[in-house]
C-alpha cells in the first residue's frame, strides 16, 4: 500500500508538471494560454496607429508565441512566418505554420504575427466590400470608413509592427518564413530592418519593384501549364495533339455563344452558370493556385467538344466563382483594399485627381489594345478585363483617396534601399500562375545571397505540399543550416494526373486492365472503372470544397472529416456517370500517402458489385488496384490512380 501511495504522488506531480503554466513572461511580457493543443501564449502591443503622429490614434497589434518543447537546452532561435493575401490573418493559418514547422519545434519557437487589419489585429470590416461587391462604390465607402488610416495598412506599418513586436519580446532576430503576400512582407523586412533576419524562405514570391506592371508571367505560366500538365500525364499525352489546342477550340465556341446549365458550387449547392470566354479565362489563371483545374480542365474541354457535355466544366466555372469570406477576422477585403492601394504598382498615379486617374487608365489600357495584344493570348485584353481576374492595372484603387505628402504610391521601399546578404530561400511551383518562377526568380535576383528553388508539378505556395517529405526537409534543412542541401528530391514530385475521361455513360470508360484470376468482362470491368473514377472524383473536390462535403458531378454526395493521419471521405450513391453510383468509404493517409477504398456498386437502384481499392498516390505513375465483384464475377484488375 506505501509503494502505490508513493508511486500515486509521483504520478500526480509528473502530471502537474507536464501541465503547461497559464501565462509565461517572455521579454517585458506576461503572455496568456491560449492555445492547449499546441500550448501556445497569447498577447498583443499597443501601437502608434501613424508612427508619424501626423494622425491620432492607436492600433492593437495580436500575436501568438508557442514556446519550444525542450526548455532543458538552449534555444536555437524563433521561426517567424507571415500569411498571404493580402488580408489573410496569420494566427488563421497556425496549424498549417505548426505542423510546417513541427520536426524544429524542440528548441526552436515559433512566433505568429497578425499584420495591422487583420486576425488579432484590429482586422478591417468594410461591409460592402466583405460581402464580396466589387464595385467602385463599394472601394469608395471603404476609403471614406477609413478615413485617414486609410494609407495607414501598408507593408512598411506592418513591418514595423512586426519589430515592435520582436523588441517587446526581446528578440533580436528571427527566421523568417513567408508564403505569397508573405513573400512581399519578407522583402520590405530584408530591406528596412535586415539585422533582425537570420535566415528568410519565401515561398511563392513576387517582387516588390516588379519590371512589368502587368505581370505578364503569371498569365503565361498558366496558359503554358495546360500543356506541361498534359505532357507529363499518361492519359493526357496519349491522346496526341496539343491540350491548350483543345482549350483554345472551348474558348472559341464560347465566343460564339456562351453555355449555360446547372453546376454545383464549392459548397455543393446546385447554380445556374453561365461560362463565356472571359470566365473560360479566369478558370485557366486560377489553375495555378492548386485544386483540380489542372487535372480537369483538357478533359472537360474535351466532354464539350467531342460530346456536348456541359457538365465538368460548367462545375469548374462555379468552384472558381464561390470564394468568398464574410469573416474580416478570417480574410480582410478591406485591409487587400489598403495594401493594393498604397503598395502595388498601378498604371495611374493616386495623387493626382480623379479625372486624371481616369485619363491616364484609359490611356495604359489603350496602348496594351495596340502595343501589347498577345499579353493574354490566345485571349484578348478586353477578355481579360471582363475576367476580373487578378492583374494589377485593375481600376479598383481609382476612388481611393490621395496620400499623404510623406508617402508614395506602390512604393513601400524607398529606391535607396538594397536587399542584404542573409540567407534567402526562394520557393516556387513550375505551375504557379498566381506567383509565377519567373516572378520569384526576380525576387531572387535582388538578394546577393539567395537560393531560388523551382518545383516540378507544383502550384501555389510549395512548402511540405509533395506528397513525399521533400520540400518540407529542404525547408527544415535551410532553416538548420542557411543550405537546402541535395534537392534531387524535387524531381521525384508527382505529376498531376489527369481525368482520362468525362463520361455521362460508364459503357464511355475504357475496362479497367485485367490480371490474373480475374474473371470479369470487358462490360464489368467498364462499370468497376466507374466507380474508381467516382472515388478519385470525390477526392478531388476536397481541394475546392469550402464545405465538408458536397455533390458528386452526376448526383449523389460526399463528405470528408479529418482524422489524426489525413482525411476520411464518406460517399453515397456518388455518381461520376449517370448510370452507376458508388456508395462506401476512403481514407486518405497523409503520413504514407496511400488511399484505401471500400465501395458498393449499384445501376438502375440495384447492386452490381463492390470493389476495394488502393494506390500510393506519391508514386509517380501510381498504379490503383481494384479487387472484389462485379455481377458475381470475381474482379481483380488495375489502372492508373485517378
Amino acid at each position: 500500500m506505501a509503494a502505490l501511495t508513493c508511486i500515486s504522488i509521483l504520478a500526480s506531480a509528473s502530471l502537474a508538471q507536464a501541465k503547461p503554466p497559464a501565462t509565461i513572461t517572455v521579454g517585458s511580457r506576461t503572455l496568456t494560454l491560449c492555445n492547449t493543443d499546441y500550448t501556445g501564449y497569447c498577447g498583443s502591443i499597443r501601437r502608434p496607429l501613424d508612427p508619424s503622429g501626423a494622425v491620432s490614434g492607436g492600433i492593437s497589434i495580436g500575436f501568438e508565441f508557442y514556446p519550444r518543447r525542450n526548455s532543458s537546452l538552449p534555444r536555437l532561435g524563433t521561426i517567424l512566418p507571415q500569411e498571404g493575401g493580402p488580408g489573410y490573418s496569420s494566427t488563421g493559418t497556425r496549424d498549417f505554420y505548426l505542423e510546417l514547422f513541427d520536426g524544429l519545434r524542440d528548441r526552436r519557437d515559433i512566433l505568429i504575427i497578425d499584420k495591422r487589419g487583420t486576425g488579432l489585429s484590429a482586422p478591417i470590416d468594410c461591409p460592402e466590400l466583405q460581402s464580396g461587391s466589387a464595385a467602385l462604390s463599394a472601394v469608395a465607402a471603404c476609403a471614406r470608413q477609413l478615413g485617414a488610416a486609410s494609407w495607414l495598412h501598408g507593408t512598411r506599418f506592418a513591418a514595423g509592427d512586426i519589430i515592435a513586436v520582436l523588441d517587446a519580446l526581446a528578440l533580436p532576430e528571427v527566421d523568417f518564413y513567408g508564403d505569397s503576400y508573405g513573400t512581399f512582407v519578407g522583402q520590405v523586412l530584408a530591406g528596412l530592418y535586415p539585422h533582425r533576419l537570420r535566415s528568410i524562405v519565401l515561398d511563392s514570391a513576387y517582387p516588390v519593384r516588379p519590371p512589368d506592371l502587368w505581370f505578364p508571367t503569371d498569365w503565361a505560366t498558366a496558359w503554358n501549364g495546360i500543356d506541361l500538365s498534359c505532357s507529363r500525364s499518361p492519359s493526357c499525352r496519349a491522346l496526341g495533339g496539343a491540350a491548350s489546342d483543345r482549350v483554345r477550340r472551348l474558348a472559341q465556341d464560347l465566343r460564339a455563344k456562351p453555355i449555360t446549365g446547372t453546376a454545383t458550387d464549392a459548397y455543393g449547392l446546385a447554380q445556374t452558370v453561365t461560362l463565356d470566354a472571359p470566365g473560360l479565362m479566369r478558370i485557366i489563371d486560377d489553375a495555378g493556385d492548386g485544386g483540380s483545374i489542372y487535372r480537369e480542365l483538357d478533359t472537360a474541354a474535351r466532354a464539350w467538344l467531342e460530346q456536348g457535355d456541359s457538365r465538368p466544366i460548367l462545375r469548374l466555372s462555379a468552384e472558381q466563382d464561390t470564394f468568398s469570406q464574410d469573416d474580416p477576422e478570417a480574410f480582410s477585403y478591406g485591409l487587400y483594399q489598403t495594401v493594393i492601394c498604397s503598395d502595388y504598382p498601378l498604371q495611374y498615379d493616386l495623387r493626382q485627381s480623379a479625372a486624371v486617374r481616369s485619363t491616364q487608365y484609359a490611356r495604359s489600357l489603350a496602348d496594351a489594345r495596340t502595343n501589347r495584344r498577345g499579353l493574354f493570348a490566345p485571349f484578348s485584353i478586353d477578355e481579360a478585363l471582363a475576367s476580373q481576374m487578378y492583374i494589377t492595372p485593375l481600376d479598383s484603387c481609382l476612388p481611393w483617396p490621395a496620400p499623404p505628402s510623406n508617402q508614395v504610391p506602390g512604393q513601400p521601399l524607398p529606391p535607396s534601399v538594397r536587399f542584404p546578404a542573409v540567407p534567402t530561400l526562394v520557393l516556387s511551383g513550375d505551375l504557379d500562375s498566381v506567383t509565377s518562377p519567373q516572378d520569384a526568380a526576380q525576387v531572387t535576383a535582388q538578394f546577393p545571397d539567395a537560393v531560388h528553388l523551382v518545383v516540378p508539378n507544383l502550384t501555389h505556395v510549395v512548402a511540405d505540399a509533395d506528397e513525399i517529405g521533400c520540400t518540407l526537409d529542404i525547408v527544415h534543412r535551410f532553416v538548420t543550416t542557411l543550405s537546402p542541401g541535395d534537392t534531387s528530391c524535387t524531381f521525384k514530385v508527382r505529376a498531376v494526373r489527369t481525368v482520362p475521361r468525362f463520361a455521362r455513360g460508364y459503357q464511355e470508360l475504357a475496362p479497367l486492365i485485367a490480371e490474373t484470376g480475374d474473371a470479369t468482362s470487358a462490360d464489368q470491368r467498364r462499370m468497376a472503372a466507374a466507380g474508381l473514377e467516382a472515388v478519385g472524383d470525390a477526392l478531388a473536390r476536397y481541394w475546392p470544397s469550402l464545405d465538408s462535403g458536397g455533390t458528386g458531378l452526376r448526383g449523389g454526395r460526399y463528405a470528408y472529416s479529418y482524422t489524426d493521419t489525413g482525411l476520411d471521405f464518406t460517399l453515397t450513391n456518388y455518381r461520376f456517370t449517370q448510370d452507376v453510383a458508388a456508395s462506401g468509404s476512403i481514407a486518405w493517409n497523409f503520413d504514407t500517402a496511400v488511399i484505401t477504398a471500400q465501395v458498393s456498386l449499384t445501376s438502375g437502384g440495384k447492386n452490381i458489385g463492390s470493389l476495394n481499392i488502393r494506390w500510393i498516390d506519391s508514386a509517380p505513375n501510381a498504379t490503383a488496384t481494384v479487387t472484389g465483384n462485379i455481377q458475381g464475377a470475381k474482379l481483380k484488375a488495375h489502372r492508373i490512380a485517378p
